[in-house]
C-alpha cells in the first residue's frame, strides 16, 4: 500500500485550532520575556553561555532571567495536546530547530522568518503526513516552542551557576529559584543537579521536599531525579 493510500492518522487529522497571534511591538513570534532577554541568554549557544564570567554583574543577570521565567504568564500558554501516540512533537521540535538555525537569537523569530520556513517546507520533493501537518498548521508549532525555549533557558543558568567552583555562595537566593523551577518543571534536571553541587542545609533540604511522592511537589520524575541526588550526596560524603 502506498503512503498515498494509506488511512490518514489521528495525529494527521487533528485540528489543534491555533490561531495566528499578533504581536503589537511588530511581527514578533515570541513573548517580550523571552525576545528582551540579554545576549547570549536569548541565542540558545551553550558555548558562548559556558564561558561567560561569573562576576556579580553576570551572576545577577542570570538571577534576573531565571526569574522572569518563572514569572511571566506569557510564558506558559495553553499548548494543544496532539492526539496518541504523540509523533508530532517529534516533528515540532524537527521545525523548532529549523527555526533557530534560521533565526538564532529569539528577538530575530519573526512570522515572516517562519513563512518563508514554511514555503521552503512545501516545496520538499518529500513530506511526510506529519511534517505537511506541522506546515498547514505552524502557528501550534510555534506555541509550542515558548515552554521548550523556556525550559532550555533556564537549563542554561543552572548549568552555569553549577560551573562555579563554589556554587554554593549562590545559595541565599538560588536554592528558592531552583525548587520552584523543579516544581515548574523548566531546567528541572539541572536544578537538580546545582542543588547538589550548592551542599548547603537549604539546598539539602529543598531535595527532600522535591523528593516526596507521590503527592509531593514535584512530578513523579523529578521527584525520583531529587532522591537520586539525595542518595549521590549520601555516597559522597566523606567516609571517616
Amino acid at each position: 500500500m502506498s503512503e498515498s493510500d494509506a488511512e490518514p492518522s489521528a495525529e494527521e487529522m487533528w485540528d489543534p485550532q491555533v490561531v495566528r497571534w499578533r504581536d503589537p511591538e511588530g511581527d514578533y513570534v515570541l513573548p517580550r520575556a523571552l525576545r528582551s532577554l540579554p545576549q547570549p541568554w536569548g541565542e540558545g549557544d551553550w558555548d558562548r553561555i559556558g564561558d561567560l564570567p561569573r562576576t556579580d554583574e553576570r551572576v545577577a543577570e542570570a538571577r534576573q532571567v531565571v526569574t522572569q521565567l518563572l514569572e511571566d504568564p506569557e510564558l506558559v500558554p495553553n499548548v494543544p495536546q496532539p492526539p496518541s501516540p504523540g509523533l508530532l512533537w517529534h516533528v515540532w521540535e524537527e521545525f523548532h530547530q529549523a527555526v533557530g538555525e534560521r533565526m538564532p537569537r529569539t528577538s530575530q523569530v519573526t512570522w515572516a522568518g517562519v513563512d518563508e520556513l514554511v514555503r521552503e517546507w512545501r516545496g520538499r520533493e518529500r513530506l511526510n503526513p506529519l511534517q505537511r501537518h506541522v506546515v498547514d498548521h505552524v502557528e501550534a508549532a510555534m506555541l509550542a516552542m515558548i515552554p521548550r525555549l523556556r525550559d532550555d533557558i533556564a537549563d542554561s543558568v543552572f548549568r552555569w551557576l553549577a560551573l562555579d567552583s563554589d556554587p554554593g555562595r549562590f545559595a541565599d537566593w538560588a536554592v528558592d529559584v531552583a525548587e520552584r523551577c523543579v516544581i515548574e518543571d523548566i531546567g528541572a534536571d539541572s536544578a537538580i543537579e546545582l542543588l547538589g553541587a550548592m551542599g548547603s542545609r537549604e539546598a539539602r533540604a529543598a531535595l527532600n521536599r522535591l523528593s516526596v511522592k507521590p503527592g509531593g511537589p514535584a512530578s513523579w520524575d523529578n521527584a525520583e531525579a531529587a532522591q537520586g541526588r539525595l542518595f549521590d550526596l549520601e555516597t559522597e560524603r566523606p567516609q571517616w
